[in-house]
């Protein structure tokens, strides 16, 4: 084995195992775990930033005391991601500010500059339509090809994020028995309609939650569904609805803006959805719809 791919065999490994024992960093116990991509590149890569946080009285709270600024990528004809860290630090007291800005920046001056799309995969259940748990919660509907490296039942898959052409996905799992503490994969996505698909399961759910009268996971499912597929009038349709229903006016003109932009016929829908009554009197309102 080349020292290389030697390299990226130990740092995988190491990211693969890190959530396993994410209580403690450099014998520091953790409180919680966090994440965030910083953009992708125009092929199969993406940079992300994943902190580490004490519990209280361990070390300053609100700094980190693990911080990871790197990029995963899967190079042309492979399958497998192999991972480069380019800041690392870990400790009490190793949090530095800008030397995290300037990682972060120099990864996009580096081309991770995309925003990509992201999915957020609650943990309550699917409403009642056959098909729709399956839909939102198997990593099959993305058609990966990738035969090892999944986490144990012990795992659920919390969030995604696709790059710009939606063929490739950074898949984040959660520990079920320790909330905010997280492991990561990436994979080739061979399915062209997943992320569409999956965008408009997320905004049935919306509707089927709310109905159930769980509004604060139907807002959620929502504003996934138009985050996921935002090109879509229907999810940013029904996210605006969604959003007036929470007394968010203002947010859900908004969104209603750019679905009836995007197709005009939800002017009509919007003057006769009884969602949109609480701004039916106003007269920006009447002046989108009409």
């Amino acid at each position: 084995m080349s020292y290389d791919r030697a390299v990226t065999s130990l740092l995988l490994a190491f990211l693969a195992a890190l959530p396993a024992a994410a209580q403690t960093a450099g014998g520091i116990n953790l409180e919680r775990e966090e994440w965030r991509v910083i953009g992708w590149n125009d092929a199969c890569s993406v940079a992300f930033v994943h902190l580490s946080y004490p519990k209280l009285g361990e070390a300053i709270h609100a700094e980190p005391v693990s911080t990871r600024v790197g990029f995963f990528s899967i190079h042309p004809g492979e399958e497998k991601a192999s991972l480069k860290w380019t800041l690392t630090s870990e400790g009490p007291l190793s949090w530095n500010a800008l030397a995290f800005a300037k990682a972060e920046k120099a990864l996009q001056k580096g081309g991770y500059t995309h925003r990509g799309f992201l999915e957020t995969i609650l943990d309550v259940p699917a409403g009642p339509q056959p098909g729709l748990s399956e839909t939102l919660r198997s990593t099959s509907t993305l058609a990966s090809r990738m035969t090892d490296g999944w986490p144990g039942p012990e795992w659920r898959w919390a969030a995604a994020s696709y790059n710009p052409l939606a063929t490739c996905s950074l898949l984040v799992f959660e520990k079920l028995d320790q909330k905010s503490f997280y492991r990561f994969q990436m994979v080739r996505v061979y399915d062209p309609r997943a992320r569409i698909e999956r965008a408009r399961a997320h905004t049935t759910n919306s509707r089927l939650l709310f109905d159930a009268g769980d509004q604060e996971s139907a807002a959620a499912e929502a504003k996934t569904g138009a985050l996921l597929a935002p090109e879509l009038a229907v999810t940013r349709y029904h996210y605006a609805a969604m959003l007036a229903l929470m007394g968010q006016a203002n947010k859900a003109l908004a969104e209603l803006a750019v679905a009836v932009r995007i197709d005009p016929k939800y002017k009509a829908r919007a003057r006769e959805n009884r969602d949109f009554e609480d701004l039916a009197d106003r007269e920006d309102f009447k002046a989108l719809t009409h």
